[in-house]
Parts: C-alpha cells; structure tokens; sequence
C-alpha cells in the first residue's frame, strides 16, 4: 500500500476505515513474526551451544528458507524473481543478509536477550530511513519515544553486559535490517512477499557459503537432535519472514517495525526457560520500556489515522 496518503483516502470514511483495518492486521503480523523470529534466535542459541559456527548457522536457515520459499511461490503461481523493482529486491536481499549474519554472530557470543535487544535499537533507525526514503512523518513524539526506547535498550545492555564485538555487531545488523524493511515498504505491494522471501534466502545462501569456509571452519550435524534444529530454525525463519513482509506492506514502517519490539520480551522468556539465563532487574525494566514506547507510539499513530 503506497505510503503517501491522498485526499481520497482522508476524506471517504469507507476507505480510510479499511485502511486503518490493514494497519491493525499488519501490526499484527508483526506481533506474529516477533514470536516466529524469537523462536528462531532460540534455536541458533541451542545450536551456539553444540558449537556450530555462526555462518554455518545463517548458511543452514537460508537453505530452508530459500527452498520454502521456492515452493511457496510454485504453490501461489507467483515468479520467484518478480517482475518488477529487480534493483530494489536485491539490495533488500543483500542488506537482510547482513542484518541476518550480524545478529546470529551476536547470539553465538552474548546471551539470548541482550543480543536480541541490542539489534531491536533497529526500529529506531527504520523509522529515521522512513523519514528519509518513504516521506513517513516522524515529529515530535516519534523522537522522544525512540529516545526513550534507546534508554530502555541502554537499561538491559547494562554496565556488566557484553560490549564488545557482538555488542557491535547486533548495531550493525539493527542498521542493516532497518534499511531492508524499508526497502520492503518502498517496493509495495506490487510485489508478492514470497519474492522478498526468495531473494533473502537466495543471497543470504550465496554470501554464507562463502564467508563460512573463509573466515570459519563448518561441521556435518551428527545427531537428530541437531539436524531437527536446523530445519526448525529455517521453519521458524520462514514463517516469521512471510508475516514481516505482510506486515510492513500493510502498516507504515516506523510503528510496525516497533512492534517487532515484541521479540525482545519472547527472548527473555526463552532465554530463562531455556538456557537459564535470568536478566537482572535492570534488563527487565529497560524491556519493558521498550514495549512501552512501541505501545505508545502504535496508539499515536492509530489516534491520528482516526481523526482524518
């Protein structure tokens, strides 16, 4: 959906009505993918754990991802190449792969929440390049809200966290991540978000094929138990990129992405559960400031559609 609102759309009370409803459902799609991708990060974790370098790991999603992709598009009848926007596809393939690498490369060496919340500072630079590439609105409030969600982030990457490469590296990714939602708001709907899948996956697989052998040394899973976690983490990968494209088509690109903030509280939850890592206090108010800001500003945006 185009992004520029226009007089049409501001003053038929039918059209606006549908289109606050496309919202609410692309905030919910992002609400969805949060919980896919959280469930994703748990599984490069519990393969960290068994040694498995971190390209080996991106190399394994996006094979998955790549051939379920495929598959989806043969099932919907949709070119996997597209057939438009070539230029644009690829730079949102190119800059989601390395958002992809930086943050496995973060969760193979910080534990599960502080990783995931040093790449969520992402939301906040998605709606700067909204700004910038999309002409989306971003005043008053949306600045101070994405201050205090960088507060919220400083909170759980608290003086004792890890501050180093991964620390780093998860920024780096955040960035690149912002730019491919972006890029996915700028290409519309024109183009089916099975493509966005494809071409994810497509260069993803080339670039970690080969870094992988470069700069680490791969090895064969060898127990079931490994093998299941590869296919769950692509799976996991899939599903949460499909509902991330929906979502970002439907919703403008700042509070949607915000929403994906979600993900934060998810690796908490399956930081403790899983690999018993409890956050201290700090890190539990800094996610909830988070949310909070991600909260607030989905309500400010929605409140102002309603008016028009």
């Amino acid at each position: 959906m185009d992004t520029v609102e226009s007089p049409l759309i501001e003053t038929d009370p039918l059209l606006a009505s549908e289109r606050r409803n496309d919202e609410f459902k692309g905030y919910m799609m992002m609400a969805a993918s949060a919980l896919g991708f959280a469930a994703n990060s748990a599984c490069v974790k519990a393969l960290a754990l068994s040694k498995f370098p971190s390209l080996e790991i991106v190399f394994a999603r996006s094979v998955v991802q790549l051939g379920l992709g495929l598959l989806a598009c043969l099932f919907c009848r949709v070119n996997p190449l597209g057939t438009q926007q070539h230029r644009w596809l690829v730079v949102r393939g190119v800059a989601g792969a390395i958002g992809n690498a930086c943050f496995f490369y973060a969760v193979t060496v910080m534990t599960l929440g502080d990783a995931t919340v040093v790449f969520f500072t992402g939301p906040v630079f998605s709606a700067l390049f909204a700004s910038w590439m999309l002409g989306e609105p971003y005043g008053l409030f949306d600045r101070v809200a994405s201050v205090v969600c960088l507060l919220g982030v400083a909170m759980v990457v608290r003086p004792q966290g890890q501050m180093g490469w991964g620390a780093v590296s998860a920024l780096v990714g955040a960035m690149s991540g912002a730019l491919a939602y972006c890029v996915v708001r700028k290409v519309g709907t024109g183009v089916h978000p099975m493509v966005h899948v494809v071409y994810f996956g497509a260069l993803s697989f080339v670039g970690s094929a080969v870094m992988m052998f470069l700069v680490q040394e791969p090895r064969m899973p060898v127990a079931m138990s490994e093998w299941a976690l590869m296919l769950a983490l692509g799976g996991f990968a899939f599903v949460g990129q499909a509902l991330l494209n929906r979502g970002l088509q439907l919703a403008p690109t700042g509070p949607a992405t915000l929403m994906r903030n979600l993900d934060v509280v998810f690796a908490f939850i399956l930081g403790i559960t899983l690999f018993d890592e409890i956050p201290s206090w700090m890190a539990v108010l800094g996610a909830l400031t988070i949310i909070a800001c991600t909260v607030a500003m989905g309500l400010h945006k929605w409140g102002k559609r309603s008016l028009t």
